[in-house]
């Protein structure tokens, strides 16, 4: 079993891979390529994930043509993690509004579709949307292997319903979410520490926290299926049949059944 968590960076897209050790001991052959790296666009993500059993990633999957409601699943999320980590859930653009050129243009598309203009952070992770919603469209088996998450919502849940206290990118946010890494995984630290040590110049330590959580969140979902959770509970499709939600893993604090889950090396 293989399962892979990726999140958006300066160098395109990292990667986190993790692998059951238990069901595919090491030994000659067993590893491919290190555990994590940086691909430049998702299409060579899905290359490397060929034989992943699941794929979480942090961007918007499944979107609207227009409307004036947000995605169920932005809403959902927002009101879940509450206060000051609410506003890391960036509303997904209308479909139509990736093909703009510009940010002028599509703020202005934005307008006309939904009623409301289009956040400059949305704008900037609008290429990252389109690849993988022109994958997804174009390869729709891939659908249900391919699934969205919110790093927040996931240490949100990892921490027992609870949002982080802290911002991410400060030093108490780091040491908070990587307490939970340490918890749900005995390998964390060396893991992390690796991504840390071979992809810095591509990704930030941010980005490695992030990919490293919907990791593990993965693992969890594989190993445990009954740990699945979405929000929200009952997705709406778009008008392509893929899913609008956000996964994440219920249930226990430890998740033993993903100890021997360790990084492919």
């Amino acid at each position: 079993m293989r399962v892979i968590g990726v999140d958006g960076c300066r160098g395109g897209w990292i990667c986190v891979a993790l692998e059951d050790r238990a069901v595919r001991p090491e030994g000659p052959g067993a590893g491919r390529e290190r555990g994590h790296w940086v691909s430049r666009d998702f299409a060579d993500v899905m290359v490397r994930a060929t034989d992943a059993d699941l794929v979480l990633v942090d961007i918007p999957i499944g979107l609207l043509e227009g409307g004036p409601g947000p995605r169920g699943p932005d809403a959902e999320a927002r009101r879940l993690l509450q206060g000051k980590r609410a506003s890391s859930v960036f509303p997904a653009p209308a479909r139509p509004v990736l093909r703009a050129r510009d940010y002028a243009t599509a703020n202005a598309l934005s307008r006309e579709l939904t009623g409301k203009g289009l956040s400059k952070q949305s704008w900037m992770i609008a290429p990252k949307i389109r690849e993988v919603d022109e994958l997804l469209r174009t390869r729709p088996e891939l659908i249900g292997r391919v699934r969205e998450v919110h790093p927040e919502v996931c240490f949100h849940a990892f921490a027992g319903g609870r949002s982080m206290a802290h911002n991410k990118k400060t030093a108490d946010g780091f040491a908070e979410r990587f307490r939970l890494l340490a918890a749900r995984h005995p390998r964390a630290e060396p893991i992390l520490g690796s991504i840390l040590l071979w992809q810095g110049r591509s990704a930030s330590r941010d980005d490695a926290v992030d990919a490293l959580v919907a990791a593990l969140t993965a693992a969890v979902l594989v190993a445990e299926p009954a740990a699945l959770r979405t929000l929200p509970p009952e997705p709406a499709r778009d008008a392509h049949g893929i899913p609008m939600e956000m996964v994440y893993a219920g249930g226990t604090a430890s998740n033993p059944s993903i100890a021997d889950w360790n990084c492919v090396s």
